[in-house]
């Protein structure tokens, strides 16, 4: 039984709060559609043309047809939790809609963590040989390691802008750590690097106050850059 307010709440009371957790998860997978789309366009824009000069055969094609196979796996998440909001809460087609959607997440993330797992056994040393070669003909590419990163990370403009804090809290505390390092080497414009810092500490806080109080780190030293 739900409770409000140290009281039992009534059959309503309980709709409304199922209803939320089903509209939160609504949103949650938006963001994170949103950003597996910008990723996968990062890497047809900027990573696999560099790719694609070297004449690596069948390699980005293996890679192409993983991004296609992913989209309708997504499409069919997002179908099912707009169904879900159309039913009954706790009738049997709403349990049935709602356990389809959890095999089908189940299936998105494996073939999305062995879609990464291939892409660094595969693509990323690929990547590496084709810079390796172009250094050691004297022919380097016009762009260095900062400003390809760069160039990658502004492909990807909602996840280093409006979602970057949840794309942030969804790494690992090291990959994150590293990741902001990245962040603010390769960005140039002051107040966009500064906006997306505080929302990062603003995400911290609301989660733990004593993150970052308690513990100052250079991550709440950036937040008091002033932008130009």
């Amino acid at each position: 039984m739900v409770k409000k307010g140290g009281k039992k709440a009534g059959k309503g009371a309980k709709v409304v709060v199922e209803g939320a957790e089903v509209r939160r998860l609504g949103k949650w997978y938006g963001d994170a559609m949103e950003v597996m789309l910008e990723h996968a366009r990062m890497e047809e824009t900027v990573l696999f043309p560099d790719i694609q000069r070297a004449s690596f055969p069948g390699v980005l094609d293996k890679a192409n047809e993983q991004h296609g196979r992913h989209l309708p796996m997504m499409n069919g998440i997002k179908e099912d939790i707009k169904t879900l909001l159309t039913l009954e809460l706790g009738s049997s087609l709403f349990h049935e809609v709602l356990v389809n959607l959890s095999v089908r997440l189940k299936a998105l993330q494996d073939h999305t963590i062995e879609h990464f797992k291939e892409e660094e056994r595969e693509l990323l040393p690929r990547l590496e040989g084709v810079r390796r070669m172009q250094r050691e003909e004297g022919n380097v590419s016009d762009k260095s390691n900062t400003a390809w990163a760069s160039e990658a990370m502004g492909t990807m403009e909602m996840t280093h802008s409006k979602l970057f804090a949840f794309f942030m809290t969804g790494l690992l505390p090291q990959e994150a750590i590293q990741y902001l390092d990245l962040v603010c080497r390769c960005t140039k414009n002051t107040r966009h690097l500064v906006s997306m810092l505080r929302s990062l500490a603003e995400r911290l806080e609301d989660a733990n106050p004593a993150i970052i109080h308690n513990n100052p780190t250079k991550l709440y030293e950036h937040l008091l850059v002033k932008s130009p």
